[in-house]
């Protein structure tokens, strides 16, 4: 095969990147002329993937956690995999491009995680490395391999200073996840300036702390010295950090500094970049060079699907039917149909124990019947009894293990829900409601992404009191509601819990699951069917309607109290459950008006501060809610000194009247 030359490659990809950046007149030049070998290097020596079949399950994964690169990585696909179009790149950061500023997940685009803000890459890198792992110990054996692919991921200075990769490579390093490869361009420059001004730790020294192999690259020219690297980095026993030592903007008269990281070059400089590097005209490049390129990266990567399809051939000859069908469950990300109303025994369901008591055991069956269901909570498992029974804890030296310890990283135990999902599992994490807050960008990517992740968020309401207010959650409903395509159960009874989560299985959406830490009443008339339409009667009037009180979760309970209470002054009232508002307001308005008639009085009772309730009600203070942090004081202490009691709510609704 006709040898490429090489030099030529990585100077067109970066004049392509600034081409692109040039003619969006928007993007980040710095990272392209500084890193482009890196990349290159990357893409047509090391990555194993197919060039038909994007969504192969055991290609190398690279997640672009700097995602502000996003015109070095399209232009490198280009030309090394003809990957995007010569259009595609022309409408970088245009309406609808297929080249986003910033990479979005799809797997037809070679795009396997939406990166953008800092942090959130390499940490769910961390999730598909666990993820990966777990597939690997439960398929593969001595004679059949299966799994065997890593996770590489490219940094920046960025990535580094944020708190969540900390966590996540420390968690990383205590699992020894020798499949996860770190390459950190080491510019030291951030958008503000020399990181000397913020960030002056020994990158390294840190990793090693954690448990990481770490590696130097003092060149990063040198393509040779950075595949050697990455060649060591698969072959090591840990995590490894590669750090490579780059020039931001080489090339440019501003190269070194931040004025080159996030803008278009100035005319003048990008021609005589272009003049330096010898290349052609604006989106043009050597097309005998770059076809001799491609030529060999498709010799290269020939063989890996038909190798790894004998390996599946051979396990589907050596497994029963059951194993083979769980395996393609997985391959194919098929949809999970199991409606546990239909398999769970509710006699022996803990009915008169709390929620959270009530949830473990609906996990467990579901564990039974979804083997690559998989979680676990940052450090509150007791609490939050998320547990799979008998299914092992995932560590360093049990990689089938169901339960996952996050420690105490909530940031982190979000994005890594993220890259288990991005795995095809269905994961899991649990922690206390108030500290959602800790999760809210990673929860935010579950939604961009649309991930089968479910946040579960126990100690949802008042009924946490004596650990006062930081432990009580207020705003974090309204909040997690108000994330575009992303769905939030809160169920008031066992059956609307069951009702959740055939919801959750079968939608395969991200979503949050409310439960509280306390008993909760059955009622006769709740049901499991009632979680789809959102909200449904549970309690109807004898004769005429005065009121509809609306409530969720274990303020159901509160609502009926106040019904029973109403009733002894002749004031009859309807009760609406309302476990899944979004699922309500998606019914039709002839059933939304069944349920909520319009000419009469509504009364919503949730111990939140959330304001997509006023839209349910004609004023303010129709709304029952908690709009302050609480105290530190018993749950009945608090209502009354709120008047958010039961006696007070009824003087509230009398005086409406």
């Amino acid at each position: 095969m006709a040898k490429y030359n090489e030099k030529r490659i990585i100077n067109d990809i970066r004049l392509l990147s600034l081409d692109m950046i040039d003619n969006a007149k928007s993007g980040h030049p710095g990272i392209c002329l500084g890193a482009a070998p890196i990349i290159y290097t990357l893409f047509a020596n090391e990555l194993d993937f197919d060039l038909e079949r994007h969504n192969w399950v055991n290609r190398d994964r690279f997640i672009m956690s700097a995602g502000h690169g996003s015109a070095l990585l399209y232009a490198t696909m280009h030309i090394v995999m003809d990957e995007f179009s010569m259009e595609d790149l022309k409408n970088f950061r245009k309406l609808d491009s297929r080249c986003p500023g910033h990479p979005v997940y799809n797997i037809q685009d070679r795009i396997e995680v939406t990166t953008g803000p800092l942090g959130q890459g390499l940490a769910t890198a961390v999730g598909m490395a666990i993820g990966e792992k777990f597939l690997e110990s439960n398929f593969n054996s001595k004679k059949n391999t299966l799994f065997d692919y890593d996770i590489f991921v490219f940094c920046s200075d960025g990535d580094m200073m944020e708190g969540i990769s900390y966590e996540a490579c420390s968690l990383a390093g205590n699992l020894g996840l020798d499949n996860l490869i770190v390459i950190y361009d080491m510019n030291e420059v951030s958008l503000d300036g020399d990181i000397e001004k913020t960030f002056t730790e020994t990158v390294s020294d840190r990793f090693l702390a954690m448990d990481w192999d770490v590696l130097y690259v003092k060149n990063g020219e040198n393509v040779h010295d950075i595949n050697k690297a990455l060649t060591t980095a698969r072959k090591n026993k840990k995590p490894t950090l590669i750090g490579i030592n780059t020039t931001l903007g080489k090339f440019s008269k501003y190269e070194g500094t931040n004025k080159v990281h996030g803008g278009p070059l100035e005319k003048d400089d990008l021609a005589e970049i272009r003049e330096e590097l010898k290349g052609l005209g604006a989106f043009t490049y050597d097309n005998e060079n770059v076809k001799k390129l491609r030529d060999y990266v498709k010799d290269r990567v020939s063989d890996n699907y038909a190798y790894w399809y004998s390996e599946y051939e051979k396990y589907c000859n050596e497994h029963d039917e059951k194993q083979i069908d769980v395996l393609n469950s997985i391959i194919n990300q098929e949809e999970i149909t199991l409606k546990l109303d239909k398999v769970i025994d509710t006699s022996k369901l803990f009915t008169d124990r709390s929620m959270r008591d009530i949830n473990y055991q609906v996990m467990n069956v579901i564990s039974a019947f979804i083997p690559h269901f998989i979680g676990g909570s940052a450090d509150v498992v007791n609490s939050t009894k998320t547990f799979l029974k008998g299914k092992g804890d995932f560590s360093i030296d049990n990689y089938k293990g169901k339960n996952i310890h996050f420690g105490v990283r909530e940031q982190a135990m979000g994005a890594i829900m993220n890259g288990l999902a991005l795995t095809s599992l269905r994961p899991f994490g649990s922690t206390f409601l108030a500290f959602s807050d800790y999760m809210k960008p990673s929860i935010r990517m579950s939604a961009m992404m649309n991930l089968p992740v479910t946040y579960i968020f126990t100690h949802d309401s008042l009924n946490v009191g004596p650990d006062g207010e930081t432990h009580i959650p207020v705003e974090q409903i309204g909040m997690l509601r108000s994330i575009p395509g992303f769905t939030v159960y809160r169920p008031c009874d066992y059956k609307e819990l069951i009702g959740s989560w055939n919801e959750i299985l079968n939608k395969a959406a991200p979503c949050a699951l409310l439960i509280s830490r306390c008993h909760t009443n059955t009622y006769k008339h709740t049901s499991p069917n009632g979680v789809a339409m959102g909200g449904y009667i549970i309690s109807e009037v004898k004769n005429n309607l005065d009121v509809i009180l609306i409530a969720t979760g274990s303020e159901v309970d509160v609502a009926m109290k106040v019904k029973d209470e109403l009733m002894k002054s002749y004031i009859e009232a309807r009760v609406v459950s309302m476990p899944n508002m979004e699922n309500f307001l998606k019914q039709s308005e002839d059933y939304q008006n069944e349920i909520l008639p319009p000419k009469y009085k509504r009364i919503v009772i949730e111990y939140s501060n959330d304001s997509n309730w006023y839209q349910f009600v004609n004023s303010k203070d129709d709304v029952i809610a908690l709009t302050h942090f609480g105290k530190s004081a018993s749950y009945d202490d608090m209502t009354r000194d709120f008047e958010i009691d039961i006696p007070s709510i009824v003087i509230k609704i009398k005086n409406s009247l």
